[in-house]
């Protein structure tokens, strides 16, 4: 077997939350395992510096710049319907695990999303 290949399922992972939420996106990316690979996407105001989010290698962390005028959580909602237009799977995989966290604090946005998120 080649060492690159894990006899377990594959950790994908989605993270998505705002500044508000940082902290607990945190404490997630320190408890994932090193061979976890998705996406963390985090919608800021601009102009606005983001302490950089430590996560495992293969998990890209994307800052989503909200213009001043913008409504709060519409890009994460966005962000999120992609990924998941993208990565859901349509049936149960037992080869793959599939994390999915959504901060509380753009939750009016990213709520209709429900019915693919359920698919999960």
């Amino acid at each position: 077997m080649r060492p690159h290949r894990r006899r377990g399922p594959l950790e994908h992972v989605l993270v998505a939350g705002d500044l508000a939420d940082t902290a607990s996106m945190s404490a997630l990316l320190a408890c994932l395992p090193a061979h976890a690979y998705g996406q963390v996407y985090v919608e800021v105001p601009a102009g606005t510096e983001l302490v950089e989010l430590a996560a495992p290698s293969r998990v890209s962390v994307n800052l989503l710049t909200r213009d001043p005028d913008a409504e709060p959580g519409r890009l994460l909602a966005a962000a999120v319907a992609g990924w998941v237009g993208e990565w859901a799977p349509e049936q149960p995989d037992a080869a793959r695990a599939v994390t999915l966290w959504v901060g509380a604090t753009v939750r009016d946005h990213v709520d209709p999303l429900g019915a693919p998120l359920q698919l999960l």
